[in-house]
């Protein structure tokens, strides 16, 4: 388990309001897939937010519980890239999202909007705790 306040204590991002535990029920009921127990851990801790991140994009935008199902939808992730499950962006031109082609490690990745093709997947972050390392973090081109 993921200690989110002592890892984000000094992260500078904003960080949204917990979810409440129906929210994130209803996402875990509506995805379709089995999700990271982390993840959505995290998003009782913050329901999205956004901020500069250590690893590149260098920047994110967390979606929130509300959000995410929709997102994927509108985003016609299960079209294009069925083995990914988005849960943000880089506030911009790339999704950022599970990969869930293999095992249960769930490699974060981004992906262009513009290509959502898995062959455009680059790793970003092994698992999804190095990924919450880097949140707040700045980024060093």
């Amino acid at each position: 388990m993921i200690n989110f306040s002592e890892i984000l204590k000094d992260a500078n991002w904003n960080k949204e309001e917990s979810a409440k535990l129906e929210a994130v029920q209803k996402l875990v009921d509506d995805a379709g897939k089995e999700l990271p127990k982390d993840y959505l851990d995290l998003l009782l801790y913050c329901n999205g937010g956004e901020g500069e991140l250590g690893i590149k994009p260098g920047w994110f935008r967390l979606w929130s519980a509300e959000d995410v199902i929709q997102l994927n939808k509108d985003y016609e992730i299960e079209k294009y890239i069925p083995e990914f499950f988005g849960f943000g962006s880089s506030g911009g031109g790339e999704l950022i999202a599970f990969d869930m082609q293999k095992d249960k490690s769930w490699k974060i990745v981004m992906i262009p909007f513009v290509s959502m093709s898995p062959d455009e997947a680059r790793i970003i972050a092994n698992n999804f705790e190095e990924f919450v390392k880097a949140i707040g973090r700045r980024f060093d081109y």
